[in-house]
């Protein structure tokens, strides 16, 4: 049975439900996608409680990472801890068979409802009800309620409640089964991860609220209680199971901490349970909600992106970060991205920086990991990796499929060219501290990663013999072109990240000279590293200019203009890369993603008003907006409101909206699009309210779009929280 979808204002008026009925097989990974819940530490993707054969079902916790030989690192998909199996007088009930169904998520609370009415007889259905959540107070655990109801008659019920160690991520298999058990306190399962050797407990504790025969069972790998009950018209069956799903990670012994978060949970019951996470939603809420009036599309849009990249944010450990699909899907197997400081991060800097400061800890964390790639390169300093996951070692796979089933290989040169990611990275700390007032975590973490950043861009950098400096053979944001030399956005960034870093070291030696001290002895920082830093700054290569437009790589402007017509194909579906192949769209102007005009988001003061007009009418009609980077539309948004173009910045918000509700690139069963989520918000905040942090505070200069009545957020600044509210005139 398939469903229309409803459309996203008619779902609810407040912007805070996300629905979707029937049953759609064909959209079946992307709804998953969209029904994914978490809280920060855990997450599952919609998949159904009884399974499908063409699911693609995950569920993903923080740090536990596995690797298998050939094979990528990746988060272990977990352990399945929500199954559970009904069958109604011997009929095996599923939601296929249903005459209707329904899907809502609740946003204020991230509690998932899927209820439908299955055909048993002639005026007689049996209502099914499943309702889940994962606790915002329980790291490592989670609820799940299904109730069943026979609207006439009297039938047979079976109610199969387990776990299964037998799951895997699209193919790989990560645990080996150690131990389980089935009684009347639950089931119980331990296993570890075959590489990394990360064990995990996991308990499912179910309540009945009716009696039940009572069967365990004992298949390898799969422990599960089978109940058997009678069934009656108006007498509703409610299963009630309380989980816990804890690694050695924290804990010595996981399964008796697994127990402990399920006994918890099983004596709070559902409600007050539910009650529990559902004011720390409220407390998160109030740290970020956008309230938009005049445009519930974009209303349910910009909640709905704030819900997921909460549902991923690691607030509850400084060892982990938000990777590029967050904790939805399996696409780039988890790993951690630029996507993460220069999209995501800005959400939590504003609205919730103990969260900001976990995401930035986990890069410093990783610094060893960034020296090794840096040192394997023959470079200084620390070089961070493009994909990063539990080591901070550099794991983006050197070459992929160029496409499904064609055997053909492509080669990936983000690994070893793009550079960029490390003044990225030292971006995010400098906007924190800007933000935040954070000086603490900068002397004792970020001023490391900035200077060491520092130290690679001066030994990467390469002198002419006319005492130019340039960044040669590197790729910037825009990945269509690779091989390139002096990219603007990555040398001006690297000049911008050298004159930062010495002022850092400055202040350092004015406010902790023990630590300015131990610093510059440790990493070798003295007087001639200083003079090259400036050096190198003052003397890389700048972009050659015509007519206020920044060439974004050296050779740019002589490359072929795009063909517009095609670029802008409303019916076009495929990537301008595929259309004309990996080299031949090097010849060309065409831009996957915004590359000079990102250096223009990023570093707003390097372009006045008519230096970035000039290079957004350059640059915008060039970009593939529609089958490019789904980063680029809210960047895009940004500078076209800032430029003065409101219809183009709002038909950029709206791609950017539409990511993943709307599936409007086709791949969102791989998982949430965290970049383009977090660019929503930077596009609301930055670009449609213009808000801009100045040393006597903040400002705003708002370019609404013509339906939004008004605009009301929250963010904090240096530990005082603001609120902005907006109105439009006309």
């Amino acid at each position: 049975m398939t469903g229309a979808r409803v459309p996203l204002a008619d779902q609810d008026a407040a912007g805070w439900m996300v629905g979707r009925d029937g049953f759609d097989p064909g959209r079946m990974g992307h709804r998953e996608t969209v029904f994914t819940i978490g809280n920060g530490n855990l997450s599952l993707r919609g998949t159904f409680e009884e399974g499908h054969p063409q699911e693609t079902a995950g569920s993903f916790m923080h740090r536990v990472w596995d690797d298998l030989d050939v094979h990528a690192t990746e988060l272990a998909n977990l352990p399945r801890w929500w199954g559970l199996d009904l069958w109604l007088d011997d009929r095996r009930v599923r939601y296929e068979d249903a005459a209707g169904g329904r899907r809502t998520l609740d946003l204020r609370t991230g509690l998932l409802r899927r209820a439908f009415d299955w055909p048993v007889a002639a005026g007689a259905d049996l209502k099914v009800r499943h309702e889940r959540f994962i606790s915002l107070v329980e790291p490592y655990g989670a609820m799940l309620r299904t109730t069943v109801e026979l609207t006439a008659g009297v039938a047979d019920l079976r109610v199969r409640v387990g776990a299964s160690v037998h799951v895997e991520n699209t193919g790989r298999l990560h645990w080996r089964l150690v131990g389980q058990s089935a009684g009347e306190d639950g089931v119980t399962l331990v296993a570890v991860t075959r590489g990394t050797g990360i064990p995990i407990g996991v308990v499912v504790r179910p309540r009945l609220s009716a009696s039940a025969d009572l069967t365990p069972g004992d298949a390898d790998g799969q422990p599960a209680l089978d109940y058997r009950l009678t069934l009656r018209a108006g007498e509703p069956v409610e299963i009630i199971r309380s989980v816990g799903i804890v690694p050695a990670i924290d804990t010595a012994v996981p399964l008796n901490a697994a127990r402990e978060v399920s006994d918890r949970l099983d004596t709070m019951g559902w409600s007050a349970a539910l009650t529990a996470s559902s004011e720390a939603w409220a407390q998160v809420w109030a740290d970020c909600d956008v309230e938009i009036d005049g445009d519930p599309e974009a209303q349910l849009s910009v909640r709905y992106n704030l819900f997921q990249l909460n549902a991923a944010a690691p607030r509850f450990t400084e060892d982990a970060s938000i990777g590029a699909k967050t904790l939805s899907g399996y696409g780039y197997r988890h790993h951690v991205f630029w996507d993460t400081e220069s999209f995501m991060l800005p959400v939590f800097t504003f609205t919730q920086p103990d969260v900001a400061r976990n995401m930035l800890a986990y890069r410093c964390r990783r610094l060893a990991g960034a020296r090794a790639k840096a040192a394997a390169a023959g470079r200084s300093g620390a070089q961070f990796p493009w994909e990063s996951a539990g080591t901070g070692a550099e794991v983006t796979p050197p070459w992929i499929e160029a496409a499904a089933g064609s055997g053909a290989r492509m080669r990936v040169w983000s690994g070893d060219l793009e550079v960029h990611i490390t003044a990225d990275i030292a971006l995010a700390v400098v906007q924190y501290w800007t933000v935040t007032g954070d000086d603490a975590f900068v002397r004792d973490q970020g001023a490391e990663v900035i200077l060491d950043g520092a130290r690679f861009w001066a030994s990467l950098a390469r002198a002419d013999a006319d005492g130019s400096f340039h960044l040669r053979d590197v790729v910037g944001p825009d990945e269509y072109h690779e091989h390139v030399d002096d990219n603007a956005y990555t040398n001006l960034l690297a000049a911008w990240h050298l004159r930062t870093a010495d002022r850092v070291l400055a202040w350092l030696e004015r406010t902790a000279p023990e630590r300015a001290g131990r610093l510059s002895a440790d990493l070798g920082i003295g007087p001639e590293e200083r003079r090259r830093w400036a050096q190198v700054a003052d003397h890389l290569a700048p972009p050659r200019i015509r007519d206020r437009v920044l060439e974004q790589f050296a050779g740019y402007f002589d490359r072929d203009d795009v063909d517009a017509a095609r670029l802008r194909n409303p019916a076009r579906q495929l990537s301008m890369q595929v259309l004309l192949g990996a080299e031949g769209v090097q010849r060309t102007q065409t831009v996957k993603q915004p590359d000079v005009l990102m250096l223009a988001f990023q570093l707003p003061d390097l372009f006045d008003a008519e230096s970035l007009a000039a290079n957004y009418h350059y640059y915008d009609p060039r970009t593939d907006h529609e089958q490019g980077s789904s980063l680029g539309p809210a960047v895009s948004s940004v500078i076209a409101a800032r430029a003065g173009d409101p219809a183009a910045a709002y038909a950029q918000f709206l791609r950017a909206a539409r990511a993943d509700l709307d599936d409007v690139r086709g791949n969102a069963s791989d998982g949430i699009h965290g970049a383009s989520a977090g660019g929503l918000w930077q596009a609301v905040v930055l670009g449609f309210a213009g808000l801009r942090i100045t040393d006597d505070g903040w400002t705003v200069e708002p370019r609404l779009p013509a339906t939004w009545q008004r605009l009301r957020f929250a963010f904090r600044l240096r530990g005082v929280r603001q609120i902005v509210e907006l109105r439009n005139d006309h």
